[in-house]
């Protein structure tokens, strides 16, 4: 990953009797602010947990706007509603609606607002995740399948009168969609302008040359040719009266109808909406979800605006290229004319291969490189090895430091380092998710893949051994020495774990380090399950099957295993009370001083593949507040794993409490009992050979 000089020089005064000095780092990036965007004093950022919060607020600011709209989005759906309040669709207002409302002037007096839409749309990606539903998937509108369902039947589709209407929430969806993107690319939508754009396979391939690690060739293949517009921001009114009302937003959530959940990640939520509303079955569906959004107003809006230009100008599409100008030095003062105090320090970072643009991946490195107490990681994708391997490193360098300068190593507080994450979404995933949990010592959290990686590295090293003593021997007689006998080389995987080093080596090594480390997931819980209808028909089946018993017992007679009932084991019964959170998340907090959140996943593809935007901040009064929010919401406010000031004791106890609080979610789940909160121990039963990014 990227090194940690990123900062201007600076001078502090050493006390000379005590051989020490008093100073302070920045843990924003510095160097090179003529081309990233550089940190800005003066901003208001809110933060927002999950859809339901978020959108609310982005339907009102939609609202409010006067001049213009301009979002970037992975994927757009239109029918997804924003504010939900029924269980059918449509359960309120939707996307396109609110927009097509926004560009007619609905909410301004009648006054046009010029919106514009950026969507990542690539030919065979797109139609893997469908993520422009109506466009990259269900293009026809319901008339047209009637028309091809006549047609397949042999007849000729005439219209008499007027046209057929759907008739099913599903026949509405979908033809609201088709409609709504066939209105929109041809250009029937007043003042709303919609372009796409993928990935550049060039870029990509310049970015990955200066990536560590090893990759094979379908890996490299599938990072160029399917790499994604992962960003997600919404700027609203930004040159309207010098961007005295301008609002945007960074965020991780996705603007299609899957990211749509409350706090409260209800086991079922008819708000959520159908399966069929959603992805396709090989992605995490109508599951509750998890994610964040920023909203910012200021001066970090710049870096905002400027990011959706250049890509705006590059993409291809309806409406007119933007002639707007930035300089990251000279920042409009409206954008500050109407903010409240306390302000916000912020800094905008990027992924973008095709400015050369890596700064998430030197933000999260600068900020991990001052991290004393305690990182907490939540994200989607725990793929990138590089990361807590670079942290390792740079706790090494701090120990070494600290004891050069007369600290012996019981002075130092340990580093508590705490990952949430998912399951991996899929299979492909796992080897780089087990290579990853392996460095922070939780390597058989994922123990079939495990397993098979040690198994193969075993194997290795008696192929190994056998070579050598062939060898040895073929020397000492003077024969030749037949190649083919060598061992066979080491599957991707087992490499990968053989680099790593062996479990025993890591585990000593986060204990020389003080570092303490673990991994969890989020779980719902069915608390309505005794009275669901699949539970209560297994009651009743087994009600009968008991009755019928006692019957034969009362006669004298065996009952006839052929009339028992097809129940479910104990376990599954268990199990079916657990739906997984899906954790869409993209969010890094340090020390209750620092956090940044946005579209970057802890992946190669979001370090170095695809467009990518996250906003950090190093207040502490928010860094503080939002990790008590997100702590309580996951630990179900449990006692003492929430402390009110994270001191190095405090959070030596929070930890303490937070390993027993997953211990004995773990021991209730087995059971079928309720948890406390949401947090469970991370784990993954899945093996593969295969790797991809």
């Amino acid at each position: 990953m990227s090194d940690t000089n990123t900062q201007n020089k600076s001078k502090a005064p050493i006390d000379v009797d005590k051989r020490q000095a008093v100073a302070s780092a920045q843990w924003f990036l510095e160097k090179q602010a003529d081309y990233y965007a550089p940190p800005y004093e003066k901003n208001n950022i809110d933060v927002f947990i999950c859809g339901e919060d978020a959108f609310t607020q982005i339907a009102a600011d939609l609202k409010a706007a006067k001049h213009s709209v301009e979002i970037i989005c992975w994927g757009f759906d239109p029918g997804m509603e924003l504010i939900r309040k029924g269980t059918v669709w449509p359960r309120g207002d939707t996307w396109g609606g609110l927009l097509r409302d926004v560009a007619a002037g609905k909410f301004n007096n009648g006054k046009p607002v010029q919106v514009r839409l950026l969507s990542w749309y690539g030919v065979i990606g797109s139609t893997l995740s469908n993520n422009m539903p109506g466009y990259s998937g269900g293009r026809l509108t319901y008339e047209q399948k009637m028309a091809r369902e006549v047609g397949k039947a042999g007849g000729i589709y005439v219209q008499l009168g007027n046209a057929p209407q759907p008739l099913t929430p599903q026949d509405r969806r979908e033809d609201f969609n088709a409609r709504w993107y066939d209105d929109a690319f041809a250009g029937r939508l007043p003042n709303l302008s919609l372009r796409t754009r993928d990935g550049s396979s060039k870029d990509v391939h310049e970015s990955l040359a200066h990536e560590p690690g090893k990759r094979d060739n379908l890996e490299d293949f599938g990072l160029e040719k399917l790499a994604t517009d992962h960003q997600k921001t919404i700027l609203i009114d930004y040159d309207h009266e010098g961007g005295t009302q301008a609002v945007g937003y960074v965020m991780g959530l996705n603007s299609v109808t899957d990211y749509w959940d409350t706090q409260q990640h209800l086991f079922n939520d008819p708000r959520r909406g159908e399966g069929w509303e959603g992805a396709n079955d090989s992605q995490p569906g109508l599951k509750p979800y998890q994610d964040y959004a920023s909203r910012i107003r200021g001066e970090a809006l710049v870096a905002v605006s400027k990011n959706f230009t250049d890509a705006w100008n590059r993409a291809k599409g309806q409406g007119a290229n933007l002639s707007r100008t930035h300089d990251f030095k000279k920042v409009p003062p409206g954008l500050t004319k109407n903010i409240g105090t306390p302000c916000q320090r912020a800094q905008i970072a990027r992924t973008q291969p095709e400015e050369k643009d890596k700064s998430i991946k030197a933000l999260y490195i600068q900020a991990t490189s001052f991290a004393r107490n305690y990182i907490y990681i939540e994200n989607q994708y725990f793929q990138y090895t590089e990361w807590p391997t670079k942290l390792k490193e740079l706790r090494t360098e701090f120990l070494s430091c600290s004891q050069a300068a007369g600290r012996s190593p019981a002075d130092v507080p340990n580093l508590h380092v705490m990952a949430v994450i998912p399951t991996p979404e899929r299979p492909q995933m796992v080897p780089r998710t087990h290579d990853t949990v392996k460095v922070l010592g939780y390597g058989t959290s994922m123990p079939n893949q495990d397993k098979a990686v040690e198994d193969e590295l075993a194997r290795n090293r008696q192929q190994q051994a056998t070579w050598d003593a062939y060898v040895k021997r073929q020397k000492a007689s003077g024969a030749r020495i037949d190649p083919d006998y060598y061992p066979a080389p080491l599957s991707p995987a087992a490499q990968s774990a053989k680099d790593l080093g062996d479990k025993a080596s890591l585990t000593k090594s986060l204990d020389q380090m003080g570092i303490r480390a673990l991994v969890g997931s989020l779980w719902s819980f069915d608390y309505n399950w005794r009275s669901s209808k699949l539970n209560t028909e297994t009651e009743k089946k087994q009600a009968r099957w008991d009755d019928y018993v006692k019957k034969q017992q009362a006669k004298g007679e065996l009952p006839d295993p052929d009339l028992a009932p097809m129940l479910p084991l104990p376990a599954q019964s268990f199990a079916a009370r657990y739906r997984e959170i899906y954790i869409h998340s993209k969010l890094l907090m340090i020390d209750d001083s620092f956090f940044t959140l946005g579209s970057a996943n802890l992946n190669l593809r979001s370090m170095a593949v695809d467009a990518e935007i996250n906003v950090g901040t190093d207040d502490r009064a928010k860094s503080e507040d939002l990790r008590k929010r997100v702590w309580k919401l996951h630990t179900g406010n449990a006692a003492d794993c929430n402390p009110s000031s994270l001191t190095p004791l405090a959070m030596s106890k929070a930890f303490r409490n937070w390993v027993q609080l997953l211990r004995a979610n773990e021991l209730a789940r087995k059971k079928g009992d309720a948890p406390t909160g949401f947090l469970h121990p991370f784990h993954d039963d899945r093996v593969t050979g295969i790797r991809l990014s």
